[in-house]
């Protein structure tokens, strides 16, 4: 009974150790593995640059897709590099359309384009449309806030305007003629919207370059600035440098003037009683009489 129990404890214990992988094993199954793309012929280990297959000798191009080793034949190489290259677009179509459009509902673009146009496709045209129908939804805002005197609200649509076409124009230095011309016509509505407060304003450029710092701190009228545009500053290597105006209200407040009150006649008050003292000239019988 005894040896019985031991020859079945040694063939289980057998049997597991068959089952266990050795080293070599684990090592091999670690390396990758591939086939070649011509004659199907197993490429072990897979190939981590260009080669030619060792049967066939057919040249091997290997990409990375998403972390992955894709081995390709010299004449499925142009389709791939084609397909990389509609899918990185498309990721950058749908991005700036994603940014366009979330500028349209800023301002009160038409929803159902809006909706019609993020469902769309991302492509080259779908890009355009969206550029389009913000703009023409930020012209319409902009009328709008000037016939209600709203120079607040004209200031933030014309700087988005200026910040987003410039960045969809490469950003170049010095930045293009229209995104300028948006800039300033953000930099006039933010000085009418503070006359409220007085007539001088403070330029604020700190954390700019040193063009733009040599006027940070510096106070000017809001009647001058609005005749003669200093922002952007020309030179900026930003480009549309962020310097802003901040108010300043007057020092002067006007105080309400008192009103006076009329003093009485000098001299002495009369006592109760006693008669009025006689006039010169005055008849003494008609004194009397009375």
């Amino acid at each position: 009974m005894q040896s019985g129990a031991a020859d079945a404890a040694a063939s289980d214990s057998e049997s597991v150790a068959d089952n266990k992988p050795t080293a070599t094993q684990a090592a091999r199954d670690r390396i990758p593995t591939a086939a070649c793309p011509y004659c199907a012929t197993l490429l072990d280990p897979a190939p981590e640059r260009g080669r030619l297959c060792p049967r066939c000798r057919r040249r091997i191009v290997v990409r990375r897709v998403q972390g992955r080793r894709v081995l390709l034949t010299v004449e499925a190489l142009d389709v791939f590099e084609a397909e990389r290259n509609r899918e990185t677009m498309e990721s950058t179509w749908s991005s700036e359309r994603s940014r366009w459009l979330a500028l349209a509902k800023g301002v009160s673009a038409e929803p159902t384009r809006v909706a019609r146009l993020a469902a769309a496709s991302p492509s080259e045209a779908t890009v355009a449309a969206s550029k389009d129908l913000y703009l023409t939804a930020a012209e319409r805002a902009v009328r709008a806030a000037r016939r209600n005197k709203r120079w607040d609200k004209v200031a933030g649509i014309r700087r988005d305007q200026a910040a987003a076409l410039y960045r969809a124009s490469g950003s170049a230095v010095p930045p293009p003629d229209d995104v300028v011309a948006l800039h300033r016509a953000w930099s006039a509505a933010a000085l009418r919207s503070l006359v409220g407060f007085g007539g001088q304003v403070e330029l604020v450029a700190s954390g700019c370059c040193a063009i733009c710092r040599r006027d940070n701190g510096r106070v000017f009228r809001i009647a001058a600035e609005l005749r003669s545009q200093r922002l952007p500053h020309e030179g900026c290597p930003k480009g549309l440098c962020p310097c802003d105006w901040w108010p300043l209200p007057d020092s002067k407040v006007p105080k309400r003037r008192a009103r006076r009150r009329a003093s009485p006649p000098a001299g002495p008050a009369p006592v109760p009683g006693a008669d009025p003292a006689p006039v010169p000239g005055a008849d003494p019988a008609a004194r009397s009489s009375s």
